[in-house]
Parts: structure tokens; C-alpha cells; sequence
């Protein structure tokens, strides 16, 4: 149930020019969706009253295109006009906001946030803002204490003297802030700093120095990383493969070596199942009990594959079904495939299912027996318990009946009088 009294705020209006691509970092894909994504589901996992998403003019279009056709439902969008600084964003989103209650604020470019930490954060009373240990706290702001602890502020990078940029206590740049507060916070900003621009940060201690508001503090800073360029962008995705990679292996599946084994957000795995080093799973695939996925294997959207299934060395799957105890080993391309219980695909089978127009299914009965080097042109099937020879080429709309055995360029049945 949504609280009427908190709401969220995600400040995504960069125009992302460090990154270089030319394209929208909100938009980047990260483990199998969107950067953004992660962030809008963390913040969608906080009871609020309502959502707003401030986006800049420059990636505007792309990014609320990729929003509506999204599963990030009920958020609204603010626009920044110009890039004038944080400050002036959420002065954009507070036209969109209540003029009471609480307001959490995120940056979009942290995809690694956890929604636990920002709940507990929306759970201070007085509000609270959020900041991290570490090692090398270059690229952030600082927070200055006194000697008691106290906060006296928070500092931008560029604004810092030779002490405060040997402050290792980083500003993750996420709040919980009395929207009241807030709102006459931001009105008594300036731009007297380095950057010429108008910090939330100003006001963000100003509203918590009235309210009496904590300092929550994370050890580490994986969770708090934010991508300002595609070293962040490479970082942050080995953080989150680790943290699904765990999840997967906590839960019962075998995964022999992780280092070397990419599985993204949004796969399911049942327990039992072993993946081998050196495979690539993308989003919407789903595998069954006792399986073996590898090595060096890819499995592309949409491929299941039914319990003790195999798809073993560089065999690369898309769109294909694995019946119960079936097995391609080696050496294989199946797309758009429907392969039958305990049927066994040979080295080298490939699936031709696109033919310069469309993509057409195969179907691979049960127990069929399909040769090394077969070619199977889609759309065909090759029915229950049939063969075909090593480097048959199957035409489309050629059906194998079930029990045949065909071979040869073009592929034809085998005369029963030269069997054996």
C-alpha cells in the first residue's frame, strides 16, 4: 500500500557526454536492461505516493519512448529545461510534487542502490541523506564534520581544498527531505560556486540542519558507484553479475566458474542445473532442473530448456525450446527451434531459420537422431524418432516423417533395400 506522505524523485536530465556514444547512458544496457531500469525498480520497491522522473531535452524522446513501452509503470515525467546544476532539476520536479510530505531523491545514474537501503533512509523521520566510505573518493563530493561528528557540510569535487578532497566519507547523492523545507531551500540557492551552477547539496544540508536530519553511512561503495563513463558503466555490470551470479548459486544452481560466466538480470535457473565456464545467458532464457548449459555456450531470449536438457560447446540457442533430456553438444546453431524429449542434435546442425525475409521454426520430434553437419531449413520438422546422415541438407517444407531416415543434398529418404 503507498504511503501518501513519501514520494520519490529520480534525477536522470544529464545529456550524458561523458560517456561518448552519442546516445543516452540512461538507455545503456546493463546485465539485460536498461541502466535506468534499475534504478526506477529499486525506487518502485519504496511505498510512495507518487514518482517523478526528471529527464534533460537532450535524451528526452529516446528515453520516455523506452519508458512507455517499459514495465516501470506510474512514473511521471519533469523536464529540466537546461542544465543549470541538481538544484535547479529538482526545482523543475517540485512543480510535479505535493507541496508537503517527504520526498527521496536518487540520481538515475546509481543502478546499483538497493531498495532495502532506500527504504531504510524514507524510514528517518527527520529525513536523512546517504554517504559511503572509501578508498579513493575521487569524483565525489565530501562531507566535513567537526570533531564531535557533527555535519557542517557537504562539498563538490570541484569546490574542495587540498583537507576536504582527503575526506574519504563520499555524498552518495541520495535524500530524504522535507518537501516544505525543501521547497524554500531551493528558492534561497545561488550559483556563487565553482561551477556556476545551483547544488541540491546546498540545499539538502540547509533542509537537514532544520530538521534535525541524519547521516546514513554505508561501508563500501559498490552500492552507491554511479556511471559517468564506460569504465563506471564496465565496473558497475561486474558488481551486478557478481551479486546475480550469487544469487543463482545461493539458490541451488552450480555455476563452475563465475569469473568467466555472464548471466543476466532476468533469467531463471532451476536448482541443480550446472553452468560451465564461458557462457553468455541473456535475459528470457529459463532452464530446468539438472541441466548443463557450456562451456562457452550462448543462450539468447527466449530459449527453455526442459529438466537434465544439455547445450554444451560453442553451441549458440535463440528462440529455441530443449525437450526433456535432449542434448546438442557441440558445435551447433538452433534458432527458433522446438527440439523434442531425449532427441540428440550432432556437431555442427545448423537451424536455418531466417530466409532473407522472415524467421521460420524448426521442429525436432523425440528421439530423433540428427546427424553431424545437418543443415535444417526452416520451416520444417523432422518427425518423432527419425535421422538424418551426417551434412544432410534438409529443404524447407521437406517434412521428415516419423521413424525416416534421410540423407544427401537435397536430403531424401534413405531406400530401405541399401539399409544396413
Amino acid at each position: 500500500m503507498s504511503s501518501p506522505e513519501l514520494h520519490v524523485l529520480v534525477l536522470a536530465g544529464g545529456e550524458s557526454t561523458r560517456i561518448r556514444t552519442g546516445r543516452p547512458k540512461a538507455l545503456l544496457d546493463l546485465c539485460g536492461r536498461p541502466l535506468i531500469a534499475w534504478v526506477l525498480s529499486a525506487a518502485s520497491e519504496v511505498a510512495t505516493g507518487s514518482r517523478v522522473l526528471l529527464l534533460g531535452p537532450s535524451h528526452r524522446e529516446p528515453i520516455e519512448t523506452w519508458l512507455q513501452a517499459s514495465d516501470c509503470e506510474g512514473w511521471e515525467i519533469a523536464i529540466q529545461p537546461e542544465a543549470n546544476g541538481t538544484g535547479d532539476a529538482v526545482r523543475c520536479a517540485l512543480e510535479h510534487l505535493p507541496e508537503t510530505g517527504r520526498l527521496l531523491i536518487l540520481c538515475g545514474d546509481t543502478p546499483a542502490l538497493q531498495p532495502e537501503t532506500l527504504a531504510f533512509l524514507a524510514q528517518q523521520e527527520n529525513g536523512a541523506m546517504l554517504s559511503s566510505l572509501v578508498e579513493d573518493p575521487a569524483g565525489y563530493g565530501r562531507l566535513s564534520r567537526d570533531e564531535e561528528g557533527n555535519l557542517l557540510g557537504i562539498v563538490e569535487e570541484a569546490d574542495c581544498d587540498e583537507e576536504a578532497l582527503a575526506i574519504q566519507e563520499i555524498n552518495a547523492g541520495v535524500y530524504a527531505l522535507d518537501i516544505a523545507t525543501l521547497r524554500k531551500a531551493i528558492a534561497n540557492l545561488d550559483s556563487n560556486n565553482a561551477q556556476g551552477e545551483f547544488y541540491l547539496t546546498d540545499a539538502a544540508l540547509a533542509v537537514l540542519s532544520e530538521t534535525d536530519g541524519a547521516v546514513v553511512t554505508l561501508e563500501g561503495e559498490d552500492e552507491i558507484l554511479g556511471v559517468n563513463t564506460l569504465v563506471d558503466h564496465a565496473r558497475v555490470m561486474r558488481i551486478l553479475r557478481e551479486w546475480i551470479l550469487a544469487e543463482h548459486m545461493l539458490a541451488g544452481v552450480q555455476v563452475d566458474d563465475p569469473a568467466s560466466s555472464f548471466i543476466e538480470h532476468g533469467v531463471e535457473i532451476a536448482p541443480g542445473a550446472r553452468i560451465l565456464p564461458f557462457t553468455v545467458i541473456r535475459k528470457g532464457c529459463k532452464i530446468g532442473a539438472d541441466c548443463a548449459v557450456g562451456p562457452f555456450t550462448h543462450l539468447r531470449g527466449g530459449t527453455q530448456m526442459a529438466a537434465q536438457s544439455e547445450l554444451g560447446n560453442f553451441v549458440e540457442a535463440k528462440n529455441t525450446e530443449m525437450g526433456e533430456g535432449s542434448k546438442a553438444k557441440h558445435l551447433t546453431y538452433l534458432g527458433d527451434t522446438t527440439v523434442g524429449a531425449r532427441a540428440n542434435i550432432g556437431c555442427g546442425t545448423i537451424t536455418a531459420n531466417y530466409d532473407g525475409k522472415s524467421k521460420h521454426r524448426t521442429q525436432i520430434g523425440s528421439k530423433a537422431f540428427i546427424g553431424s553437419g545437418t543443415v535444417l531449413v526452416a520451416p520444417v520438422k523432422v518427425g518423432d524418432g527419425s535421422t538424418t546422415g551426417a551434412g544432410a541438407v534438409v529443404l524447407s517444407n521437406r517434412d521428415v516423417p516419423d521413424g525416416e531416415v534421410v540423407i544427401g543434398v537435397p536430403a531424401k529418404s534413405l531406400d530401405k533395400s541399401t539399409k544396413g
